[in-house]
This record gives C-alpha cells, structure tokens and sequence, in this order.
C-alpha cells in the first residue's frame, strides 16, 4: 500500500513539473541549411538529454561488444578458481578425518593449476599428508618463512630432525618457532628434550621453568621424564666435580618425582659426604610419603643416627602402618623390633591384652 502511494505521489509531481514547464517555456527557432525549425526550449531540451541517452546506451554496448572476450575469459577463470578452490577444501578435508593418502592424491593433480597465493595452503597439506621425511622437510622449508606458517613449519621441522636424532637442526628450528611463539607448552616441551640430548643443562633448567608458570597440569604429566633428564645432569655435574650443582640438579629432580630411587641414592650419598643429614632425612621424610616402599625405609634407617624405636616411630608417623602392614613388618623385621611384629601379625589381640592390664590396673 505504502509503494502504491509513493508511486502515485512520483507520477502526480512529475505531472505538475511538466505542467509547469509548459507554462514557462517559450519558442526557439533554429536554421539548417536554410530551413528555419520552430520548437520550445523545453522539446530541445528533451530532445537533447533523449539524444544523450541513445549515445550513452549506443557506446555501452560497443564496449560490451568489445569487452566481451575479457568477461568470457573472468567468468572462466572465476569458474576455474571456484573449482580449485573447491578442491582445496576437498583435500582440507580428507586431511582432517585422516585420510592422507586420499588428500595427498587430490592435491598433487592440483599443483599445475594453482596460481602462486594458494601455494602456501598446498605446501601446507602436501607436509601434513606426505610421508616421505625428505619430501616433508621439502614442503616445510616452502613454508618456513611464511608470517601464518612459520611457527607450524619450524616446530614440525623441529619434531622431525629431533626424532631423527639431528638435535642440531632440531634446537634450530625449535628455537625460531619458540622466538615466534613462547606460550606454547609442547614447543617447550620438544625443547626440554633437545637440550637434554644435547647436555645443554641451563637451557633446559630455563624453559622448564617457563612450562612451570605455563601449564603446571603438563609439566605434572611429564614429570618423571623431566626427573630423569635432572638426574643425568646431576651425574654430568659429578665428573666436573660440581658437586653443589649436582645436588641442586637432583632436589629439582625430587621436587617433580619424590620417589625417585635413583636421584635419592645419589642426594643421600653427596649430601651424607658434606654432613648434611638433616636435608636427606627430611628429604627421604618426602619420598616416603609420597611412596611407601622398603627402598626408601631402608635408606632413611641407613642415613639416621636415632634409635631403632624412634626410627619405626617416625616412619610409622608418616603413613600409617595399618595401611601399609606387609611393609611395616619388613621395617620392624629389619630393625629387629619382635613387639612391634606381634603386634603387626596380631593387632586385635594386642589390643584385647592392653584392655585388660588397664583393666586390672583400675
């Protein structure tokens, strides 16, 4: 409703603007080849714009006519880049749902008709889906220097050199991605591990640090393997007669792995040489908590000078032997303590005498 008026207002003011210039417009004479025309300024007028238009519409379709192979050849080049494009995401994919093989075949058939800004998208799945280690370090270094690809590109070389035991290249590359992109904890993670290959103790001791304050869930996850890598620099440290960094190398070592046989030999044997008891004891105090087992009750009896009674009692103050009775019979067995194996083997028993001498004393 609301257009039929509008309509009907456009046609009534038109109306009036014609009525209008009819009532002001005045006679015009013109002479051609001495023949006089008699018209109005507003037929010339009318006659003029008219006259543009025709022209207007008369040049548009000589440049169309004329344009016309170049708009064929744009609609078939849109059409031909609608379909690698199509394809491109048909090879995505197949990626995604993980079938390399057929992505990899997809793509290849692609590389003649691609134009250059999609080479970097192609190199991407040709890394991803290919096998061959050489023809992936291809298509990676394609891609290395590229601002959305670099990180991805340098990180995966990174990965390859590392698992193919070439720690040089491998730190390389790790360290460029990581320069890009240091929030990323697996990158930090690869890097713990080049370093520890490599010996390179203080940068491994740095970045663990960095996945400390970044993921602490990761760092718990791969705490043991961390341990292990503390471990070996502590022995490291040992043939350089840096016995201070070693010891220090084996607390971060138990601080992520309490039960750490190894590394508490060791800190118990370098701390016992420099009299150091104290910090062994509360440190062997630690791992037993966190793993109850005859090793560690072995070398905490071995490292205390306190009575054989205030040994167990300690031990025993720890977990409770209830919990954990095989083991205390061990301990007590080991300590020569024949009450405390009574009453280990007989508990309910020990408490019904005890019941009874308190209540003959009363």
């Amino acid at each position: 409703m609301i257009k039929f008026l509008i309509l009907c207002i456009i046609f009534f003011l038109t109306y009036l603007g014609f009525s209008a210039l009819s009532e002001l417009d005045s006679n015009a004479y013109l002479t051609f080849y001495n023949y006089q025309i008699e018209t109005t300024i507003f037929t010339l007028s009318a006659c003029f714009l008219l006259f543009l238009f025709v022209s207007f519409l008369i040049l548009r379709f000589i440049f169309l006519f004329f344009g016309l192979p170049g708009l064929i050849k744009k609609s078939w080049q849109q059409k031909k880049i609608k379909n690698i494009n199509n394809k491109l995401l048909k090879a995505l994919s197949e990626l995604l749902i993980g079938n390399k093989e057929k992505s990899l075949t997809i793509t290849k058939k692609l590389l003649s008709d691609i134009d250059d800004d999609k080479q970097d998208v192609t190199n991407f799945i040709l890394s991803e889906a290919e096998k061959k280690i050489d023809k992936k370090i291809f298509y990676l270094r394609n891609i290395i220097n590229k601002k959305n690809y670099s990180v991805y590109a340098t990180k995966s070389l990174a990965l390859i050199y590392f698992n193919n035991a070439d720690y040089k290249d491998a730190e390389e590359c790790a360290t460029k991605a990581f320069n890009e992109n240091d929030t990323d904890t697996e990158l930090m993670l690869l890097l713990i591990r080049i370093y520890a290959k490599q010996n390179l103790w203080t940068k491994m001791v740095f970045i663990v640090s960095k996945l400390q304050r970044a993921n602490v869930k990761l760092l718990t996850e791969e705490a043991e393997e961390i341990a292990k890598y503390y471990y070996i620099a502590a022995k490291d440290t040992i043939i350089a007669e840096e016995d201070g960094e070693a010891i220090k190398f084996l607390e971060s070592a138990l601080e992520l792995k309490p039960d750490y046989i190894e590394a508490l030999n060791l800190y118990a044997e370098l701390n016992t040489n420099i009299q150091n008891t104290a910090e062994v004891l509360k440190v062997l105090k630690t791992a037993f908590s966190a793993k109850p087992c005859f090793e560690i009750a072995e070398m905490y009896i071995e490292s205390s000078h306190s009575s054989i009674n205030v040994i167990y009692g300690t031990l025993a103050s720890i977990v409770p032997p209830k919990n954990y009775n095989g083991l205390f019979l061990a301990i007590a067995a080991y300590l020569n303590l024949p009450e405390k194996i009574q009453e280990l083997r007989d508990p309910k028993l020990i408490s019904y005498e005890e019941n009874n001498k308190n209540k003959d004393n009363g």
